[in-house]
Protein backbone atom coordinates (compact mmCIF):
# COMPACT_ATOMS: atom_id res chain seq x y z
CA UNK A 1 0.00 0.00 0.00
CA UNK A 2 3.25 2.54 1.04
CA UNK A 3 4.17 1.88 -3.05
CA UNK A 4 0.56 2.48 -4.43
CA UNK A 5 0.35 6.06 -2.16
CA UNK A 6 3.88 7.21 -2.88
CA UNK A 7 2.62 6.91 -6.54
CA UNK A 8 -0.39 9.34 -5.83
CA UNK A 9 1.46 11.64 -3.41
CA UNK A 10 3.73 11.89 -7.08
CA UNK A 11 1.19 12.81 -9.28
CA UNK A 12 -1.36 14.46 -7.03
CA UNK A 13 1.68 17.08 -5.70
CA UNK A 14 2.35 17.38 -9.44
CA UNK A 15 -0.87 18.43 -10.19
CA UNK A 16 -1.29 21.57 -7.87
CA UNK A 17 1.15 23.07 -5.81
CA UNK A 18 -0.86 23.69 -2.98
CA UNK A 19 -0.88 20.88 -0.69
CA UNK A 20 2.49 18.62 0.05
CA UNK A 21 1.78 14.78 0.91
CA UNK A 22 4.27 13.12 3.86
CA UNK A 23 4.39 9.40 3.84
CA UNK A 24 6.33 7.40 6.83
CA UNK A 25 5.52 3.57 7.23
CA UNK A 26 5.28 2.04 10.31
CA UNK A 27 2.41 -0.44 9.91
CA UNK A 28 -1.09 -0.12 9.72
CA UNK A 29 -1.70 0.15 13.55
CA UNK A 30 1.34 2.63 13.45
CA UNK A 31 -1.21 5.12 11.36
CA UNK A 32 -4.87 4.53 13.26
CA UNK A 33 -2.47 5.52 16.67
CA UNK A 34 -0.66 8.49 14.87
CA UNK A 35 -4.29 9.79 13.68
CA UNK A 36 -5.46 9.24 17.74
CA UNK A 37 -2.60 11.25 19.12
CA UNK A 38 -3.06 14.02 16.15
CA UNK A 39 0.67 13.52 14.55
CA UNK A 40 -0.87 12.65 11.46
CA UNK A 41 -4.25 13.63 8.80
CA UNK A 42 -4.43 10.18 7.21
CA UNK A 43 -3.62 6.43 8.34
CA UNK A 44 -3.23 3.83 5.97
CA UNK A 45 -4.31 0.72 6.76
CA UNK A 46 -4.33 -3.04 5.24
CA UNK A 47 -6.42 -3.85 8.26
CA UNK A 48 -10.18 -3.14 9.11
CA UNK A 49 -9.89 -2.45 12.75
CA UNK A 50 -12.76 -1.93 15.29
CA UNK A 51 -12.75 1.75 15.88
CA UNK A 52 -14.17 1.57 19.33
CA UNK A 53 -12.57 -1.01 20.58
CA UNK A 54 -8.89 0.29 19.67
CA UNK A 55 -9.67 4.08 19.95
CA UNK A 56 -12.75 4.12 22.57
CA UNK A 57 -15.98 5.77 22.31
CA UNK A 58 -16.50 8.76 20.97
CA UNK A 59 -13.07 8.24 18.72
CA UNK A 60 -14.13 10.94 15.91
CA UNK A 61 -12.50 8.66 13.42
CA UNK A 62 -13.85 8.07 9.74
CA UNK A 63 -12.54 5.68 7.56
CA UNK A 64 -12.73 5.26 3.86
CA UNK A 65 -12.17 2.54 1.65
CA UNK A 66 -9.41 3.10 -1.15
CA UNK A 67 -8.74 -0.07 -3.26
CA UNK A 68 -8.47 -3.79 -2.69
CA UNK A 69 -5.70 -6.63 -2.62
CA UNK A 70 -4.75 -9.91 -2.15
CA UNK A 71 -2.03 -11.52 0.24
CA UNK A 72 0.44 -13.61 -1.57
CA UNK A 73 1.66 -16.73 0.34
CA UNK A 74 5.50 -16.73 -1.70
CA UNK A 75 8.25 -19.69 -1.63
CA UNK A 76 11.44 -19.73 -3.36
CA UNK A 77 11.55 -20.52 -7.19
CA UNK A 78 13.02 -24.18 -6.53
CA UNK A 79 10.32 -25.57 -3.87
CA UNK A 80 8.59 -28.38 -5.53
CA UNK A 81 5.40 -27.39 -2.86
CA UNK A 82 2.81 -25.22 -5.48
CA UNK A 83 -0.22 -25.92 -2.91
CA UNK A 84 -1.20 -25.97 0.72
CA UNK A 85 -4.68 -26.12 2.24
CA UNK A 86 -5.73 -24.10 5.00
CA UNK A 87 -4.37 -26.86 7.90
CA UNK A 88 -1.35 -26.58 6.25
CA UNK A 89 -0.81 -23.17 6.06
CA UNK A 90 -1.69 -22.21 10.06
CA UNK A 91 0.46 -25.88 10.68
CA UNK A 92 3.62 -23.46 9.06
CA UNK A 93 3.69 -20.66 10.53
CA UNK A 94 2.51 -21.39 14.04
CA UNK A 95 5.49 -24.43 14.37
CA UNK A 96 3.31 -27.46 13.96
CA UNK A 97 4.72 -28.61 10.62
CA UNK A 98 8.85 -27.78 11.09
CA UNK A 99 9.83 -29.47 7.80
CA UNK A 100 9.04 -29.65 4.33
CA UNK A 101 8.45 -33.16 3.68
CA UNK A 102 5.47 -32.74 6.39
CA UNK A 103 3.69 -30.64 3.30
CA UNK A 104 5.16 -33.16 0.52
CA UNK A 105 7.87 -31.07 -0.01
CA UNK A 106 11.70 -32.13 0.14
CA UNK A 107 13.47 -32.42 3.59
CA UNK A 108 14.61 -29.30 4.56
CA UNK A 109 13.52 -26.89 8.05
CA UNK A 110 11.12 -24.58 7.39
CA UNK A 111 11.64 -21.07 7.56
CA UNK A 112 8.66 -19.11 7.52
CA UNK A 113 9.25 -14.90 7.28
CA UNK A 114 6.02 -12.81 9.10
CA UNK A 115 5.31 -9.24 9.43
CA UNK A 116 5.68 -7.33 12.61
CA UNK A 117 2.63 -7.27 15.20
CA UNK A 118 1.71 -3.47 13.90
CA UNK A 119 1.34 -4.85 10.04
CA UNK A 120 -2.11 -5.21 9.35
CA UNK A 121 -1.34 -7.39 6.70
CA UNK A 122 -0.10 -9.93 9.95
CA UNK A 123 -3.27 -9.53 11.19
CA UNK A 124 -5.44 -10.52 8.79
CA UNK A 125 -2.98 -13.49 7.45
CA UNK A 126 -3.40 -14.57 11.57
CA UNK A 127 -6.96 -13.78 11.45
CA UNK A 128 -8.13 -15.82 8.41
CA UNK A 129 -5.94 -18.80 8.89
CA UNK A 130 -6.97 -18.86 12.83
CA UNK A 131 -3.38 -19.27 13.82
CA UNK A 132 -3.56 -18.13 17.77
CA UNK A 133 0.34 -17.82 17.95
CA UNK A 134 2.84 -17.51 15.59
CA UNK A 135 5.89 -19.15 15.58
CA UNK A 136 8.37 -17.71 17.92
CA UNK A 137 11.49 -18.67 15.60
CA UNK A 138 9.34 -17.58 12.73
CA UNK A 139 11.84 -14.54 11.24
CA UNK A 140 10.35 -10.92 11.20
CA UNK A 141 10.35 -8.47 8.13
CA UNK A 142 8.83 -4.69 8.36
CA UNK A 143 8.33 -4.69 4.58
CA UNK A 144 6.70 -6.72 1.75
CA UNK A 145 9.60 -6.30 -0.68
CA UNK A 146 11.87 -7.51 2.77
CA UNK A 147 10.29 -10.76 2.64
CA UNK A 148 10.63 -11.00 -1.54
CA UNK A 149 13.88 -10.80 -0.77
CA UNK A 150 14.22 -13.54 2.10
CA UNK A 151 12.40 -15.74 0.33
CA UNK A 152 14.63 -15.02 -3.48
CA UNK A 153 17.54 -15.78 -0.71
CA UNK A 154 16.69 -19.09 1.19
CA UNK A 155 15.07 -21.92 -0.61
CA UNK A 156 13.42 -23.20 2.49
CA UNK A 157 11.90 -19.98 3.26
CA UNK A 158 8.20 -19.01 2.89
CA UNK A 159 6.10 -15.64 3.64
CA UNK A 160 3.18 -14.12 2.96
CA UNK A 161 3.07 -10.07 0.90
CA UNK A 162 0.52 -8.07 -0.76
CA UNK A 163 -0.47 -8.93 -4.29
CA UNK A 164 0.82 -5.55 -5.52
CA UNK A 165 4.48 -6.31 -4.22
CA UNK A 166 4.52 -10.23 -6.08
CA UNK A 167 7.02 -10.62 -8.84
CA UNK A 168 8.28 -13.88 -10.68
CA UNK A 169 11.10 -14.32 -8.76
CA UNK A 170 9.21 -16.31 -6.22
CA UNK A 171 6.25 -18.63 -6.30
CA UNK A 172 2.98 -17.76 -5.93
CA UNK A 173 1.45 -20.84 -3.94
CA UNK A 174 -2.63 -21.81 -4.79
CA UNK A 175 -4.26 -22.39 -1.96
CA UNK A 176 -8.18 -23.33 -0.63
CA UNK A 177 -10.54 -21.64 -2.13
CA UNK A 178 -13.03 -22.89 1.90
CA UNK A 179 -11.50 -24.35 5.31
CA UNK A 180 -12.58 -27.93 3.52
CA UNK A 181 -10.00 -30.90 2.68
CA UNK A 182 -12.13 -31.20 -0.78
CA UNK A 183 -11.75 -27.65 -1.35
CA UNK A 184 -10.51 -26.20 -4.88
CA UNK A 185 -7.31 -24.54 -5.13
CA UNK A 186 -6.76 -21.55 -6.67
CA UNK A 187 -4.22 -18.88 -7.29
CA UNK A 188 -3.74 -15.24 -7.02
CA UNK A 189 -4.74 -13.33 -9.87
CA UNK A 190 -6.58 -9.91 -10.97
CA UNK A 191 -8.98 -12.01 -12.12
CA UNK A 192 -9.85 -14.46 -9.12
CA UNK A 193 -9.56 -11.52 -6.99
CA UNK A 194 -12.21 -9.62 -8.75
CA UNK A 195 -14.76 -12.56 -8.98
CA UNK A 196 -14.04 -13.46 -5.24
CA UNK A 197 -13.09 -16.88 -6.07
CA UNK A 198 -9.32 -16.20 -4.30
CA UNK A 199 -10.08 -16.13 -0.18
CA UNK A 200 -7.50 -13.64 0.74
CA UNK A 201 -8.94 -10.36 -0.79
CA UNK A 202 -8.83 -7.23 1.80
CA UNK A 203 -9.76 -3.97 1.84
CA UNK A 204 -6.86 -0.91 2.07
CA UNK A 205 -8.69 1.96 3.94
CA UNK A 206 -7.47 5.27 4.88
CA UNK A 207 -8.67 6.43 8.50
CA UNK A 208 -8.68 10.09 8.91
CA UNK A 209 -10.44 13.18 11.30
CA UNK A 210 -12.25 15.20 8.91
CA UNK A 211 -12.03 18.57 10.48
CA UNK A 212 -13.07 20.48 7.74
CA UNK A 213 -9.26 19.99 6.34
CA UNK A 214 -9.23 21.94 3.19
CA UNK A 215 -5.90 20.02 2.19
CA UNK A 216 -7.28 16.72 3.24
CA UNK A 217 -10.18 17.65 1.03
CA UNK A 218 -8.31 18.01 -2.02
CA UNK A 219 -6.53 14.97 -1.37
CA UNK A 220 -9.63 12.75 -1.02
CA UNK A 221 -11.00 14.16 -4.40
CA UNK A 222 -7.89 13.71 -6.36
CA UNK A 223 -8.40 10.21 -5.37
CA UNK A 224 -11.84 10.00 -6.81
CA UNK A 225 -10.40 10.70 -9.91
CA UNK A 226 -9.77 8.20 -13.22
CA UNK A 227 -6.30 9.35 -12.99
CA UNK A 228 -5.79 8.24 -9.71
CA UNK A 229 -7.46 4.64 -10.38
CA UNK A 230 -5.56 3.92 -13.06
CA UNK A 231 -2.25 4.72 -10.79
CA UNK A 232 -3.60 2.45 -7.97
CA UNK A 233 -4.23 0.13 -10.68
CA UNK A 234 -0.94 0.19 -12.42
CA UNK A 235 0.18 -0.45 -8.64
CA UNK A 236 -1.09 -4.47 -8.96
CA UNK A 237 -3.94 -3.42 -6.71
CA UNK A 238 -8.00 -3.23 -7.28
CA UNK A 239 -9.34 0.26 -7.18
CA UNK A 240 -12.54 0.62 -5.50
CA UNK A 241 -14.53 1.40 -8.88
CA UNK A 242 -13.53 -1.79 -10.85
CA UNK A 243 -14.64 -3.86 -7.64
CA UNK A 244 -18.24 -2.21 -7.35
CA UNK A 245 -18.24 -2.80 -10.78
CA UNK A 246 -17.28 -6.95 -10.39
CA UNK A 247 -19.33 -7.27 -7.50
CA UNK A 248 -22.25 -6.20 -9.26
CA UNK A 249 -22.28 -8.35 -12.06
Amino acid sequence: MHGAFSALKKDFEKRQDTVKVFIEGGGSKTGLMAIKEGSADVGLSSYEFDLDSVLGSNHGVNQKIVAYDGIVLISHTDNPVLKLNNQQVAGIFSGRYTDWRQVGGYAGRIVPIVRDSNSGTQAFFTEYFKIEKVNPVAVVADENKVIVTRVQENQNAIGYIGFGYFTDSANSLEIAQKDEVDSQFVSATFKNLGSGMYPLKRSLRMYYRDHENPALQAFMTYLQSQDAQLIIQGQGLMPQSINDNLASR
